[in-house]
C-alpha cells in the first residue's frame, strides 16, 4: 500500500464516519414510535366460545382481529377464513397452530370467521360478529 492509497482509505473510511450517522439519525427520526398513541381503536365487536375468544379492532380503516385459542382445535393445523355478506367462506387470514394467541391483520371489513380444517376439509368452527 502507497502513500496515495493509504491518504484515499483515511478519507473514504473518515467521510463513511461521518455519513453514516447522519444518515441514521434522519432514519430514525422518520420511524414512527408512537404508533399506538396516534391510532384511535374502537372495538367493532366481540365473541367468546368454549375454545376461541375472539376480539375485532377497527383503527384508521384497518380490522385487526386477535384470536385467543383456550384448548385444543380438533386438526394440529387450521386455517382461519373471513366470511362474506352471505355468510360463506370469503378471504384467508392466517393459520392456526394451537393453543395461544393470534392476530391477523385485515383491510377488508370482517363480518365473522371460519376456522377450518383444509386437509380433511372440515369446519371446525364459524363465528358471526
Amino acid at each position: 500500500m502507497d502513500a496515495n492509497l493509504r491518504k484515499r482509505h483515511k478519507y473514504s473510511w473518515l467521510s463513511v464516519a461521518i455519513i453514516l450517522p447522519i444518515l441514521l439519525v434522519f432514519i430514525i427520526k422518520d420511524l414512527d414510535f408512537n404508533q399506538h398513541e396516534n391510532v384511535s381503536q374502537e372495538t367493532n365487536a366481540s365473541s367468546s366460545n368454549d375454545m376461541v375468544d375472539t376480539n375485532l379492532t377497527r383503527s384508521k380503516g384497518a380490522y385487526i382481529l386477535e384470536l385467543n385459542v383456550k384448548s385444543p382445535l380438533k386438526s394440529a393445523s387450521s386455517v382461519v377464513y373471513t366470511l362474506n355478506m352471505n355468510g360463506e367462506k370469503d378471504s384467508k387470514l392466517g393459520l392456526i397452530n394451537g393453543i395461544g394467541s393470534y392476530s391477523f391483520p385485515s383491510k377488508k371489513e370482517i363480518k365473522g370467521i371460519v376456522i377450518q380444517d383444509v386437509l380433511k376439509n372440515q369446519e371446525i368452527l364459524k363465528l358471526e360478529f
